[in-house]
């Protein structure tokens, strides 16, 4: 008995009954989660702002993120009609390189017109997987939230993506519909849509993707030109019925609630490919669960408010920009969206930000340089800006303060996390000092748990020793999408994921990232693997053997190098590998740098010592290191 008495007194004090205050902390009520309960309970729908420092295991290197907020069982649909609530007139949407400004009354209106059609014309129902092939535009949220809506499962795709990988993402996501450019579409100036659309589906290659079956049934262009003719011009019988966004938009009637109500906050919401340690994208499933208390929970700790202007110029594709920059402003009932640019421009974001008098912005540290050096060169200032959340790779402080010379009321803050943390595991409180803030990732996030753990034993390392972060909570994805066997490989059966990156804890429970086990490259925030590249390079027919590493960038943090031994008697140039990458790649994962080399340092059992060569190449072309 005394020793159950025991163990319920380490429970208590483990979720920190060390501050009184959370014992009285309201929670939402069974009738509320199991009924949805219509009417706004302030309640259980706000959160507080006030901040409780992390429960740290001293001396070990384990934190809980504690809190005087709730989890929300709630869907993103359950949200969205909250917000409708609190409808005050104002522009809650505004895409600042379409001239477009939407009220949430009139967003509302939009998604579920979509979502009626998507439902009655299109044949979507909950649980189909319905693809999103663009750019940053209005209509990307619209169709982002009509999935939500009705329980499809919105799965983002690259927009920068070429032939084999869009194969692959409609194979490894069983899309039923994708939405895309059309032919002659204004996003064209990024990438030739309508024209790697017709090579994927008439692609012939033998490849291990084909065992995964084609399944999409429907394509529906965003803007341009219809495919009036490509069944026609199909060789394999594909069969695919080709839709307008804009006549599915035209949709009248009510969406049925009987529909919406079938949509539980257990159920899948999206699919985003991240890379594996196998270079092959992997599809991350995160449920409505995941990233309601994603949102809700970084946007008090970022100090969103009904005014502010959330500016997000990073690609929806991805779960920074897609689940943070979309769901902040509007699920979690709080300031307004602000979308600056088709795709990243410098020049766009700084004039959006201030025309817009945007508060909050969402950027990478490459991002901030580059503003930084634009607002420099331009003797431009951003008086308005009050919140910089940075994630994606390391800050050096030196930018963080001559950024905030030209936003002189703003702070710099960093956050960490993963596609598979929905995405932020760690993020800054209101407490934290510029310092923690931007040489730190913060500590985590509400009612999530941090560890390090030596790599090879797994025994939680010492507070200030270098360990294996490993996260668990309600950030945690569902499973990689019809991978089970990558999901098991990921996360344990106590539910601990794995990030594969390695950091230092403090005895405040911030976290410090310092590298990582993986060989993972981030150019400019996108992450990179290398053996998607070495895969690619295989393909060229001059190319022997190959290894990418990664090296040092001013400006990006990281490049990509790739080693090539071509085949005795056969020639190959630089520029033409790049262009064979080019047409092959996305346009961050084509190497800046070639070697051609006649061998590689190797080790004993035969394997190439990156290490070395990454070493090599740094003197070779005479990088700078920091």
């Amino acid at each position: 008995m005394s020793m159950k008495i025991l163990k319920l007194n380490r429970l208590f004090r483990f979720y920190g009954q060390q501050n009184a205050k959370l014992l009285t902390t309201t929670f939402p009520t069974a009738e509320y989660i199991i009924n949805g309960n219509n009417k706004r309970n302030v309640t259980t729908d706000l959160f507080t702002s006030e901040f409780l420092p992390p429960y740290v295991n001293l001396p070990y290197s384990y934190a809980f993120g504690r809190s005087l907020n709730h989890i929300l069982y709630k869907t993103v649909g359950n949200c969205f009609d909250d917000r409708l609530k609190i409808e005050n007139g104002q522009p809650v949407i505004v895409s600042h390189h379409e001239n477009i400004q939407k009220t949430f009354s009139e967003f509302y209106q939009d998604v579920n017109r979509l979502a009626k059609a998507m439902y009655e014309h299109i044949g979507i129902k909950r649980g189909d997987v319905v693809g999103l092939w663009s750019c940053n535009t209005y209509d990307w949220i619209v169709i982002q939230y009509a999935c939500f809506r009705i329980g499809a499962v919105l799965c983002t795709v690259n927009p920068f993506y070429q032939t084999y990988e869009l194969d692959y993402a409609i194979r490894r996501g069983k899309m039923k519909a994708l939405f895309m450019p059309g032919h002659k579409s204004q996003q064209d100036i990024v990438n030739r849509f309508s024209s790697i659309m017709m090579k994927t589906l008439n692609m012939e290659e033998k490849k291990d993707d084909d065992k995964i079956p084609f399944l999409l049934e429907n394509i529906v262009t965003m803007d341009g030109d219809t495919f009036n003719d490509l069944n026609s011009s199909v060789k394999n019988n594909r069969n695919i019925r080709v839709l307008e966004l804009e006549k599915l938009k035209q949709q009248t009637g009510e969406l049925d609630s009987s529909i919406t109500n079938l949509v539980l906050p257990d159920d899948p919401a999206v699919i985003m490919f991240t890379s594996g340690t196998t270079g092959r994208p992997k599809g991350a499933c995160l449920s409505h669960f995941n990233i309601v208390n994603n949102s809700k929970m970084c946007a008090y700790r970022a100090g969103v408010k009904e005014n502010s202007i959330f500016c997000v110029p990073l690609p929806f594709f991805h779960a920074f920009a897609g689940i943070l920059g979309n769901l902040i402003p509007i699920a979690s009932e709080t300031g307004r969206l602000l979308i600056p640019c088709l795709k990243y421009d410098v020049r766009q974001l700084a004039r959006s930000i201030s025309e817009h008098n945007a508060t909050h912005l969402l950027a990478t540290p490459t991002l901030v340089i580059d503003l930084l050096n634009y607002l420099r060169d331009n003797q431009l200032h951003v008086p308005t800006l009050c919140e910089v959340l940075a994630g994606g790779a390391s800050m050096p402080i030196e930018v963080a303060y001559q950024f905030m010379e030209f936003a002189p009321n703003c702070k710099v803050r960093v956050a960490y996390g993963a596609t598979e943390t929905s995405p932020c595991a760690t993020t800054y409180s209101v407490n934290s000092t510029v310092e923690e803030s931007i040489e730190t990732v913060g500590s985590p996030l509400d009612f999530v748990e941090i560890k390090l753990v030596n790599p090879k034993t797994r025994q939680i390392v010492k507070i200030g020793e270098t360990g294996e972060l490993h996260c668990r909570g309600h950030v945690i994805m569902s499973g990689y999408w019809s991978e089970p066997e990558k999901t098991k490989e990921s996360i344990d059966e106590a539910h601990w994921y794995n990030t594969g990156d390695l950091a230092v804890m403090t005895e405040k429970g911030l976290i410090k990232i310092i590298g990582r086990t993986k060989e993972l490259i981030i150019v400019g925030g996108e992450n990179v693997y290398p053996r998607e590249i070495e895969e690619i390079l295989y393909t060229h027919p001059a190319v022997e053997t190959v290894n990418v590493i990664g090296v040092p960038d001013q400006r990006k943090g990281e490049e990509i190098c790739a080693w090539v031994q071509l085949h005795k008697n056969v020639q190959a140039t630089e520029d033409e590998l790049r262009e064979f990458c080019k047409e092959r790649l996305t346009y961050f994962k084509v190497p800046r740098y070639f070697l051609f080399v006649d061998s590689y340092p190797m080790t004993p059992t035969g394997k190439a010592q990156k290490f070395i060569m990454q070493k090599m190449t740094i003197e070779k072309l005479n990088l700078q290191t920091k």
